[in-house]
């Protein structure tokens, strides 16, 4: 193969292996908090990441696990790519499940 082949064949794969990379890190979940609890949630290969009382926010797919350090809650599931999940009270107990 010739060198300029061979440069141009590395620039190519080079961008391809990026915009992968970039395609899998932006896999998220839409998580909507109904609680006045805060939580600090653990996903995928992401923790810390926070997800207030009352708020909707984006979270990394993958397995749950988010704690409400303050107030002792905890909340635990999973989620794909694309779903939708959302945070209610049931009498004081956080519960975790996919939006209808």
């Amino acid at each position: 193969m010739a060198p300029s082949r061979m440069k141009h064949l590395i620039a190519l794969s080079l961008v391809a292996a990026t915009s992968l990379t970039s395609l899998v890190a932006s896999a998220s979940c839409r998580i909507h908090n109904d609680t006045g609890f805060d939580f600090k949630v653990e996903s995928g290969n992401t923790s810390n990441q926070s997800v207030g009382s009352h708020t909707t926010t984006s979270i990394a797919e993958g397995t749950i696990k988010g704690v409400d350090a303050k107030a002792g809650k905890t909340i635990s599931g999973s989620c794909k790519n694309g779903d939708e999940l959302e945070v209610k009270d049931d009498h004081g107990v956080p519960v975790l499940s996919l939006k209808k």
